[in-house]
């Protein structure tokens, strides 16, 4: 009963590809160690990016419509992290709350589907058509007010209020997409706990761009069991940080 069920440091690991490689996950972690950086793809540490691309050919449930540079993290206290370790892996790092919400960090918004229940008033057929018409209001926008402004006539700073119609029908397009869109998540709410594809229980948070910090950063190193003392000798600074994934 006194069991946390939110975390006060967010999980970032490393093997969502192949979580049982342990060496090339190894690998992935000492290089997110020594760049000082947790990125996205194209994973160059040297970029600064706050950007989202469109994929008209997309949608909003496949989340190839809007796609965000960000980077991820999971509200899972970490004796609780044993289910998603076995969909990531067993080596990664975290930080705490306080340090990610300072640089911008937030919970994605869910959205759960019940697709073998058809007849459903809510999970398959309510949130797949508030989904379906939140993406056709996007795509209605943007080709009625936004694509026919020249680019050029966008002048708005950030935090200024528009003081043009063509500044605002930008400023809401921008404001709607990155914001909301970008952070919307759609999971099948059937599929068994441990299944990779059951999204809900990463309870992800997500910040633009990659993360940069320095050592003190880092709340808690983790690795599987038999790489604790390599780890602990070859990254040293980092040895009393340093944890057995649970």
């Amino acid at each position: 009963m006194n069991r946390p069920y939110t975390s006060y440091e967010l999980f970032h690991l490393v093997g969502r590809s192949h979580p049982a490689d342990h060496d090339a996950n190894y690998q992935t972690l000492l290089k997110i160690l020594d760049s000082g950086c947790v990125s996205h793809p194209p994973h160059d540490p040297n970029l600064y990016l706050h950007r989202f691309t469109y994929n008209l050919n997309g949608n909003i449930f496949s989340e190839e419509l809007i796609v965000p540079s960000v980077t991820c993290f999971c509200d899972i206290p970490y004796d609780a992290l044993g289910i998603h370790i076995q969909k990531y892996g067993s080596f990664g790092l975290s930080f705490s709350r306080e340090f990610l919400i300072k640089y911008g960090a937030r919970p994605v918004i869910y959205f759960p589907m019940q697709p073998s229940d058809p007849n459903s008033g809510w999970g398959k057929i309510y949130c797949e058509t508030a989904l379906n018409d939140l993406e056709q209001i996007w795509r209605g926008f943007r080709e009625q007010l936004v694509d026919p402004i020249a680019a050029d006539s966008w002048t708005r700073s950030l935090g200024e209020k528009p003081k043009t119609r063509a500044d605002a029908i930008k400023a809401m397009d921008d404001a709607f997409t990155q914001q909301f869109l970008a952070f919307i998540k759609p999971f099948n709410s059937e599929l068994p706990d441990t299944d990779p594809n059951n999204f809900y229980l990463e309870r992800e948070w997500r910040r633009y761009g990659n993360l940069r910090f320095q050592p003190n950063d880092v709340s808690r190193i983790l690795t599987e069991r038999s790489y604790v003392d390599r780890l602990k000798s070859e990254r040293s600074g980092f040895a009393n940080r340093v944890f057995a994934a649970p």
